[in-house]
């Protein structure tokens, strides 16, 4: 509990207040004066209700005392519980200690860095943790003299720099009061500096997150080729793809694209669940400027579905974005045909919300990605939650490769996340690395630890298994969906017998 009592600033005022607590029997924990405010402030343990009234009655009692009150916090606990909260935010580790060159404040960083909990450092002489540095008066006596060094800690390499700290006496003569130390880490400022080159910006969002290490499937570059081309259009646009391919992320990137582009700076990007969709909220779509996005757009209700298609209908054929004021943007996990037979959106809605479409590539279809990928995710992860960045190594590379992703980029994401916090920057290997259980796994194993080989080993095995069921070049490759010199250039490579009737 803690009380702020206004009062004027006299001798005796603060032994007046405090004798009024002994006859109460409170133990007090806290005693605070804040000068410029007139304010005194106790702290002390939770007490009875009717004990606190008559302990207030009797501090309004005395001279001087203007008013009394409870408060949630101190103005010294709430500036100190700041700074503090400043220094965790810090990418460095910071060490603050006294002139007998003992710990009195350090955080979370810097207790990771030494490999001691926070408890077991504070009050200890500095030169328990850190081997051959001198932490004396000296070393921090001159204010424009501070330390910069090298240190090994963990088989970690921390550039450790000091910066004294002085306190004035009443007489304005600053004298030394201890020293703040900052731990800098090298692969901090690394993820700070990857951090810097990914973080996005209205210009070049769309290129910094889908980045030409991860766009080296054919597929995805058809497909940000595409978006680039429909971004300038007021037609609606159908963007489907499975679950987790990243759908949302790449319309919120697309709008940023646009927007550069635009001179309207109202325009903004409004997302909706087609489930909070309403037929009110069709009405509200002509007063509205940017893109509308409207998700899972397969559970719009019937009557909402209705009245959406009459508002598309009455729309008029822009060819611009400049020329509309909002544009209708509509995502989807269900496929083309599945939204398009009439059993989950009204046909008529369909064709009007496919004016154009995007198929958003799952993970199968852009294995080439994967490397990439799984950089970018572990970049971005150990900058959120602090993590050392691992290595990978080529075995779990190829294991993330062959493995099916049915829950697509989310899925990838929560396997890093896992592993991140398991092996806590041990290197990655194959066998770290925890999938799912797949038939498609199942089959397939390592060789020379090589995507290559393994791809090409799975690929001669499939075809041996299809040629007899296919028995011909001809139809083989009409089966497989290619053409037919290379299945008959594939089939003599993987020297499979042809000798079949044609």
């Amino acid at each position: 509990m803690r009380l702020e009592i206004q009062c004027e600033d006299r001798i005796g005022m603060v032994r007046e207040i405090l004798d009024l607590f002994i006859p109460h029997q409170i133990d007090m924990r806290l005693v605070e004066m804040d000068t410029k405010r007139r304010c005194i402030y106790c702290g002390f343990l939770d007490i009875p209700f009717l004990q606190l009234q008559r302990l207030l009655a009797e501090i309004r009692r005395l001279e001087s005392v203007e008013d009394v009150k409870t408060v949630i916090f101190t103005p010294f606990e709430r500036e100190h519980n700041a700074l503090y909260t400043l220094l965790e935010a810090l990418p460095d580790g910071v060490i603050s200690v006294d002139l007998k060159g003992e710990i009195t404040m350090v955080t979370e960083l810097a207790a990771e860095d030494l490999n001691v909990s926070i408890a077991d450092l504070l009050h200890k002489p500095l030169q328990q943790f850190i081997k051959g540095i001198s932490f004396s008066k000296e070393t921090w006596a001159n204010p424009k003299v501070g330390m910069s060094k090298r240190i090994r800690i963990r088989n970690k390499t921390l550039l450790l720099e000091t910066k004294p700290f002085f306190v004035s006496d009443d007489d304005g003569i600053e004298n030394p009061a201890g020293t703040v130390i900052y731990l800098k880490s090298e692969l901090r400022l690394d993820r700070q500096t990857a951090s810097l080159k990914q973080a996005p910006n209205a210009e070049c969002h769309l290129e910094i997150y889908f980045q030409p290490a991860v766009i080296k499937s054919e597929s995805m570059r058809r497909t940000l080729a595409e978006a680039k081309a429909f971004a300038g259009m007021a037609m609606p646009l159908l963007v489907h793809g499975e679950v987790g391919t990243g759908k949302r992320d790449f319309i919120e990137a697309l709008f940023q694209y646009w927007h550069k582009q635009q001179v309207d700076p109202e325009a903004q990007l409004i997302i909706r669940h087609a489930r909070d969709m309403t037929c009110d909220a069709i009405v509200e779509l002509d007063a509205l400027s940017g893109w509308f996005v409207i998700t899972d757009i397969e559970y719009l209700d019937e009557q909402v579905q209705v009245d959406l298609a009459n508002w598309l209908t009455r729309q008029p054929s822009v060819v611009s974005s400049f020329d509309a004021s909002v544009r209708l943007i509509s995502l989807s996990s269900l496929s083309r045909q599945q939204l398009s037979d009439g059993t989950t959106l009204n046909k008529s809605l369909y064709f009007a919300l496919a004016t154009l479409h995007l198929a958003m590539p799952s993970l199968r279809e852009r294995r080439e990605d994967i490397d990439g990928l799984v950089q970018q995710v572990i970049l971005e992860q150990t900058e959120r939650y602090r993590l050392p960045i691992p290595t990978v190594s080529k075995s779990a590379l190829t294991k993330l490769a062959l493995y099916s992703w049915p829950g697509n980029l989310k899925e990838l994401q929560n396997i890093c996340l896992q592993a991140l916090l398991t092996l806590k920057g041990k290197a990655w290997t194959a066998d770290d690395l925890m999938l799912p259980e797949s038939s498609t796994m199942a089959s397939l194993e390592l060789i020379n630890d090589s995507l290559e080989i393994t791809l090409k080993q799975w690929e001669a095995n499939l075809l041996r298994t299809l040629y007899p069921n296919f028995p011909s070049t001809r139809r083989l490759a009409k089966a497989v969906g290619m053409s037919h010199s290379a299945i008959a250039n594939k089939l003599k490579e993987y020297g499979i017998n042809t000798k079949l009737p044609d």
